[in-house]
């Protein structure tokens, strides 16, 4: 998306909108996110730019939002961050993301599909499933807390050290502090609030949470002193005990209510997708058996597209179990499809037949305890069942072994051409196309086995390619930049003329395309290599 194709709201303040076409005007701007929060006057104005955007950059935009003060005159967070596929080298919490950058709320990104590479993998389309992670990882922090009473403040208790024994233990609702400005505010902010300033801010904008935060702040105004001056009759011993116990019972409660509220905020903020997804997928199970005879349908996995100015697409990566159909009818399949979803879905079939199943259960054991189970099946034919004993090999085949032989028998063909390929000054022709096609052809196949133990029952480079992409997404995004996988499949489909040309009509190849072509078959062999 260029930035002449921003989708700023008309309700932004004209300071703030003139302050997004600024920052955008930086190529190290990827993404702007407008959120207005859920049941709050609190609006969130987030920009993600490279994480090696310098510093003067960055002096810049956080001069400029100084001098905004926009959180004091319209209620809005302006913020700064970077964000890498590593999640413990970004400044966004899981929690932060799940409830403030989705797709719906971004008004500039440099990219059509920059959220997909930067947040897909830490972004849940099952509201369950996000609440359930959120629930994992507070009850993770309250161990946490747990631990640190252990381990801080009852070896000073031990030690009669009572007063620094009583402030170890206030100093643990640093964890629930920490937990809940992950929630509220990206990482990049979070100093730019002292305590008293971010307990404002949640009694300003977040009412439900400031009455634990005030509970917290009381209990922190008390000291050892005062209390055991008025306790008649308690020893010091006693009372780290009762305060103890408070904190603990205080913390517990914390996290109960936070737990509730992120809860509420999933289901008031973010966008219902799933069941758009759900229902794709059954409308498209629905077409394929009115197209074909199909024994059975696996969702071996889904891709998203988000797309800020229009419908959202899907891919969805099938195995069909089908008798008459073949996996050379693959593309007319696949075309009649995204003309009948007019666009909004694409699919990705790995066809086989009944036949095959009952004769590779034990050469691609992987495979099938991976996909080919009870929680992927979307369609069974009627009266068609499935025999257990199927998938539950006792074959004594050595696994390792076969994907190793295989591996070995694709390495003695690419080896020589790698060889080949070695020459200084090398002016690739038509020739070494030939070369490069089977060395992608070989390293993919390799890499598949080795992988998820799978091997396709067709070879061309284009089938290859999407094989690869479905199966391996990480290694796929890691070896290939999507601008350039057309380029190197018509390289690799290139035809080879056996008709007499005329003079002068030698074709001509892009050098820097044979150059990315070899790379990926490179990557690919390291990819290898690793197992």
């Amino acid at each position: 998306m260029k930035s002449s194709n921003h989708t700023i709201p008309t309700e932004i303040h004209d300071s703030l909108r003139q302050f997004i076409l600024n920052a955008i005007r930086i190529s190290n701007v990827y993404m702007v996110f407008y959120t207005p929060v859920a049941n709050s006057n609190l609006k969130l104005l987030t920009l993600v730019v490279a994480k090696d955007t310098d510093s003067d950059t960055l002096a810049g935009l956080h001069s400029q939002i100084k001098v905004l003060d926009a959180l004091t005159r319209h209620d809005t967070l302006i913020s700064v961050n970077y964000h890498t596929v590593a999640p413990h080298h970004s400044q966004f919490h899981f929690s932060f993301l799940q409830l403030h950058l989705q797709p719906c709320f971004i008004v500039y990104a440099d990219q059509q599909k920059r959220w997909n590479s930067l947040f897909q993998n830490f972004y849940s389309n099952d509201k369950q499933k996000a609440s359930v992670l959120f629930a994992n990882h507070i009850k993770a922090i309250e161990h946490r807390v747990k631990e640190a009473v252990i381990m801080l403040v009852e070896p000073l208790v031990k030690q009669q050290l009572y007063q620094a024994a009583h402030v170890a233990l206030l100093e643990t609702f640093s964890y629930y502090i920490d937990v809940l400005k992950n929630v509220l505010l990206p990482k990049s902010v979070h100093q730019d609030f002292n305590e008293q300033e971010f307990n404002h801010f949640v009694d300003l904008y977040y009412p439900e949470l400031s009455k634990n935060l005030k509970r917290i702040a009381k209990i922190k105004t008390v000291s050892f002193n005062d209390q055991s001056g008025y306790l008649i009759g308690h020893s010091h011993e006693s009372l780290v005990e009762k305060i103890t116990k408070r904190v603990v019972e205080l913390h517990t409660g914390c996290f109960k209510s936070l737990n509730k509220f992120y809860i509420k905020r999933v289901e008031s903020q973010v966008p219902d997708t799933v069941r758009e997804e759900t229902l794709l997928l059954k409308q498209l199970v629905s077409f394929l058996n009115n197209c074909y005879k199909i024994d059975a349908v696996y969702l071996l996995s889904t891709n998203r597209s988000i797309k800020p100015d229009s419908d959202n697409t899907y891919k969805f990566n099938l195995l069909l179990i089908a008798p008459a159909l073949r996996i050379q009818q693959h593309d007319v399949l696949a075309h009649k499809v995204s003309n009948h979803f007019k666009g909004r879905v694409e699919v990705f079939c790995v066809i086989h037949t009944l036949e095959w199943l009952q004769n590779n259960s034990n050469r691609f054991q992987l495979f099938f305890k991976e996909f080919i189970i009870p929680q992927n099946l979307r369609y069974l034919r009627n009266n068609l069942t499935f025999n257990e004993k199927l998938f539950q090999t006792n074959s004594t085949l050595d696994i390792r072994q076969l994907q190793k032989q295989y591996w070995n028998e694709r390495l003695s063909y690419v080896s020589p051409w790698f060889i080949a390929f070695q020459q200084e000054n090398l002016v690739y022709r038509s020739g070494h196309i030939l070369l490069l096609k089977s060395m992608f052809q070989h390293l993919v196949l390799g890499l598949l086995c080795q992988k998820v133990q799978y091997v396709p029952a067709m070879y061309s480079c284009r089938y290859l390619m999407q094989l690869f992409e479905a199966f391996l997404p990480e290694v796929y995004k890691e070896s290939v930049h999507p601008d350039d996988v057309k380029k190197i499949l018509d390289l690799l489909n290139t035809s080879m003329s056996f008709f007499p040309r005329p003079v002068g009509e030698l074709p001509v190849h892009d050098q820097l395309v044979f150059t990315k072509a070899l790379c990926l078959c490179e990557k690919l062999y390291n990819q290898a290599q690793c197992e």
